[in-house]
């Protein structure tokens, strides 16, 4: 049956919608797991300890790369994958992960020398071993994502981080030091690896030549493009304040960056996974793809950018309740992130259209100029250290955002103001959120901890509804985005259609 007809386009439907229930409903988990492992770890070990790792992985993230060269996309976004395709991605995926492993070893000891730091060399042949292991279970991951079994995915999302998180807290209290991240990081890997290989039910047969496998090298190529020259704009940042500042101030910014993250990641992540497959499936019906794109953009903006907003306007509060007093100079860099983070959930769609329509090409060009507009704000802000990288690479979010837009959109059904409008109300009701409780903070007795937390969400939450209850069209979104949610969260058994009114 085509997947156009109305029986496999509810079905789509169907899946969209659950599989998204199932992935939040599973970052919900994980990101309790994750606050957990910061607080408790944020506690045991130092900004230096943790800073030490962030330069060793700075180099790391880059080779990771060239593990999956983009296989696991390409195997997404077909819309027809056979057994022996599958098999000989597998081998492929493997071989490559074998060469990474030897390759960064190899390069251990030119880190160590690059920060002047030698027991950095030790840390990076462990990690090495990373590799090889995620390597085994790349195909195995990508066949469960393509099929949108996210209930699988979900269990071993969670089981994963379980298991890093509690060895990650045994090693720290044992006195290991940063070791403690490294094998919490390992062991997630593994547990994941291995968990994946039994929830899949598939196993990879010998590698064939023949098998019409060159056209998805050829998209994962691309796509390998595209996350390299991703890699300079998501760690070329790290690598210079390491270099120049130090591990302390690193660490600080780090650490920031990555609790910022963690609840952005854990609401994008999810949505991204299952629109990605959706959207593949729509890509030969303009009318169905325009408009699922309009109603993820309103629905992620919606979701996305009032926990930016609160994490902004709770920044210094978050920061010395989650991880402790002593990482009380991240509250600021926090909160310089968390303003330009706001945009960026849901500019994520740039991505999105051009993968689901196959552009590898055009993929990999938005990147670079992505790349190079981040890494020159990194450079132009590095003098004033971590505040200075910080505050240009929230500022170059916005300066690259509509020409990128221009072009992610200009051989697709979707156009620019179609985002436009679809963030339109979020971006005001949380700009305006955030004004209000830092004016009527000013005004209220001091306050600290969760009591200050708690009271600028609901300040923010009664500002945020309220703009939305203005607007005629505001209103009609508002009971569309809490219908969505009851969905996602099990409360309302209903299936919103793509084709409706975004």
């Amino acid at each position: 049956m085509s997947a156009d007809t109305p029986k496999s386009d509810g079905r789509l439907k169907e899946k969209s919608v659950r599989g998204a229930a199932l992935t939040l409903s599973s970052q919900g988990v994980s990101l309790l797991v994750q606050l957990g492992s910061a607080a408790i770890l944020g506690r045991l070990l130092t900004p230096a300890d943790y800073g030490t790792v962030a330069m060793v992985t700075a180099f790391t993230a880059l080779a990771r790369i060239f593990v999956d060269l983009g296989l696991s996309a390409a195997v997404i976004q077909k819309q027809d994958v056979t057994q022996q395709q599958s098999s000989n991605l597998f081998w492929l995926n493997v071989g490559l992960g074998l060469a990474v492993t030897l390759l960064v070893a190899l390069v251990a000891p030119l880190i160590g020398r690059f920060y002047g730091r030698p027991e950095l060399v030790a840390v990076t042949l462990v990690l090495s071993s990373s590799f090889l292991i995620s390597s085994l279970s790349a195909q195995q991951m990508a066949r469960l994502t393509r099929d949108m079994r996210f209930g699988v995915l979900t269990a071993v999302n969670v089981s994963a981080l379980l298991v890093g998180f509690g060895l990650s807290v045994w090693a720290a209290l044992a006195g290991f030091r940063y070791w403690a991240i490294v094998v919490g990081n390992l062991s997630t890997i593994a547990w994941t690896t291995v968990a994946v290989w039994f929830a899949a039910g598939w196993l990879p047969g010998l590698p064939r030549r023949g098998a019409g496998t060159l056209h998805m090298v050829r998209f994962g190529s691309w796509v390998t493009g595209f996350n390299f020259v991703n890699y300079f704009s998501r760690n070329l940042d790290n690598v210079m304040i390491g270099r120049v500042w130090g591990s302390v101030e690193l660490g600080f910014y780090s650490r920031a960056y990555s609790l910022l993250m963690l609840p952005i990641s854990n609401l994008r992540g999810p949505l991204d996974k299952v629109a990605f497959p959706a959207l593949s499936r729509l890509q030969d019906d303009p009318q169905k793809y325009r408009n699922y794109v309009k109603k993820y953009c309103a629905s992620l903006a919606f979701l996305s950018m009032p926990v930016v907003g609160v994490l902004f306007a709770s920044a210094d509060d978050l920061i010395t309740l989650i991880l402790g007093p002593q990482w009380r100079e991240a509250g600021h860099l926090f909160a310089i992130l968390a303003a330009g983070a706001l945009i960026q959930p849901v500019a994520g769609v740039r991505g999105l259209l051009l993968m689901s329509r196959g552009d590898g090409r055009r993929y990999f060009l938005w990147g670079l100029a992505n790349a190079i507009a981040t890494v020159t704000a990194f450079a132009i802000g590095l003098p004033w250290g971590a505040s200075g990288v910080a505050i240009a690479y929230s500022i170059s979010a916005y300066v690259i955002l509509h020409p990128s837009l221009v072009f992610a959109t200009s051989e697709t059904p979707v156009r620019s103001s179609d985002f436009y409008s679809a963030v339109a109300k979020p971006t005001l009701a949380t700009v305006l959120g955030c004004l209000t409780v830092w004016l009527l903070r000013a005004h209220l007795p001091a306050m600290e901890g969760i009591l200050a937390i708690a009271v600028n969400s609901t300040l923010f939450a009664a500002v945020y509804l309220a703009v939305f209850s203005i607007f005629p069209t505001g209103r009609f979104e508002l009971k569309a985005n809490l219908d969505l949610i009851r969905t996602l969260f099990g409360m309302k058994a209903r299936v919103p259609s793509v084709s409706g009114r975004a």
